[in-house]
Parts: structure tokens; sequence; C-alpha cells
């Protein structure tokens, strides 16, 4: 596949507690350069003061991660390099996340043998994962209630303005950023019945959208305007969006006429 012109259509905001921007940014940097060091798809912020998350009264063992972050790389481009990723992960100030809960028994829908790791409880788990053909692959997740899949399928391929590619019946992916031998990818995950999802109230998704006005009476919640160019908002798991006016008059048709021909699709439910 070619590699992909312009700006990445999404970047990932982490907001880090006052005095650890730049050690997260680090850590995220050494890791990637092994990967993929032509993209930046994280950038840590730093907030004025910390925010206390409460947590709920219900048992939240059962509540799975909102996000996630895969690396799926080739043994084959060399084990050093492998081995280096892996040693970043294992070092602070990353930390290994727990995949048991209180009574030491596997949590949901994490499969055994497999290690996740995060910058901090509300910002993204991440796992390594081995692959024998393809390209490799850097893989955003959001895991969606297993009823809110359909509806979350149809935002994202909204304010992408680009359909997804189905792989399973509880699974898809948009390529955001590919070359012949990486690719970007975001993808939609179904959780199962009963299932419910935890989001990350540090990490914030930014997109870049060509028609803010057209899109904003079609979220399914509130868009508040936060600047000149930037709206907030949430999806239907509680992820936070960011969505920038993007300037283009070379593509601005082209995402018209996408527009045009979703707006005869179903919207998701609770669309006005």
């Amino acid at each position: 596949m070619d590699e992909t012109q312009g700006p990445l259509a999404m970047t990932v905001h982490l907001l880090a507690n006052s005095g650890h921007g730049s050690l997260l940014q680090r850590a995220l940097d050494q890791l990637l350069d092994c990967i993929c060091p032509e993209v930046r798809l994280f950038q840590v912020s730093e907030r004025a003061s910390p925010v206390k998350y409460c947590e709920k009264s219900h048992s939240k063992r059962y509540r799975f991660p909102g996000m996630s972050v895969l690396l799926f790389l080739h043994k084959s481009l060399g084990e050093d390099r492998l081995f280096r990723v892996l040693d970043c992960l294992q070092h602070s100030p990353w930390q290994r996340y727990p995949t048991q809960d209180t009574w030491g028994r596997l949590c949901p829908y994490l499969f055994a043998n497999q290690e996740f790791y995060s910058l901090d409880s509300q910002m993204p788990i991440w796992g390594v994962r081995q692959v024998h053909c393809g390209s490799e692959i850097l893989r955003v997740t959001l895991y969606c209630s297993f009823d809110n899949y359909e509806d979350a399928i149809r935002l994202y391929e909204m304010i992408l303005q680009r359909e997804a590619t189905l792989q399973k019946s509880n699974f898809c992916f948009f390529v955001l950023y590919a070359t012949k031998s990486f690719a970007l990818q975001l993808s939609l995950k179904q959780l199962p019945p009963g299932m419910s999802v935890d989001p990350k109230e540090s990490s914030v998704l930014q997109f870049k959208v060509r028609e803010i006005g057209q899109l904003v009476p079609l979220l399914p919640n509130p868009c508040i305007p936060i600047s000149s160019t930037r709206w907030q908002t949430h999806d239907y798991g509680g992820n936070k969006i960011l969505l920038q006016r993007w300037e283009s008059s070379s593509v601005a048709q082209t995402g018209v006429q996408w527009c045009r021909r979703s707006s005869l699709r179903s919207p998701p439910s609770g669309f006005k």
C-alpha cells in the first residue's frame, strides 16, 4: 500500500498531572521510535491541577478498559528490536496493568499469558503481539458495549468520512496511515452482553474534520465549542472526542460528497 498523504486524521491526547508531561512524552517517543518514528500519534499535555478519580459504588471488576493500544510486530525484523520495545514497557514510568481481580481471577475478556501496561490508570492499556505475515500494525482500539457497537461504527464512519473495514461481526477498523510495511489503525471491538466499558478520563481522541458545521447537529451527545477551531463531545462509551476544523480546499469537496452518500445510510439511534 502506498504511503498516505497529508496530516493524520486522528491524534490521541493524553492528559498528565503537572510536572509529569515531559516524562510521559519521552516514554512514548522512546517506545514508538523503535516502530514508527515518522508518525506522531500521541501527544501529552499537562493539567493545571490533578483530577481525582472517584470509584463508583458498584464493583468495577466487570468493566473493561475503554481504550487499548496494541503493537503487532514482526520478530523477523530483529529480536533486539522486539526486546527493546518490551524492555521499554517494563521500566518506569510504565506500569504493569493488573489482569486479575482481588480474588486472583482473570479479568473478563483478558486472555491468559498476555501482559498489558499503562502510563496511568486513566490512560490506554498497551500490549505487544508478534505477527508472522503482513504489515506491522499500531492499533488503537475502542471497546464498545454490546448494544452500542453498531451505532459506534456509524458515528466514527461519519467523523472519519470513510467506511469501516469489517473483519468480524464484532470487530472493525479504519486505516489512518499506511506504508508497505506498517499500518496505523483505529478499531472498534464489541464486548459481550452485560459487560460495561470503563472510559479513560485522561485520554482524548482528536479528529480533523472538514465540515464541522454539518457534523455537530448529527452527533449523539452535546458538542461544545472550546475555541474558534475545536469542539468537544464524547461517544457512546464515554470516550472524549475533540473535533478540529480542517481547512483544505483540495479535499473539502470529497468530504461533502461522502456526507451526501452517507446520508442515505441509517444514522445511529439517538441522532437528530
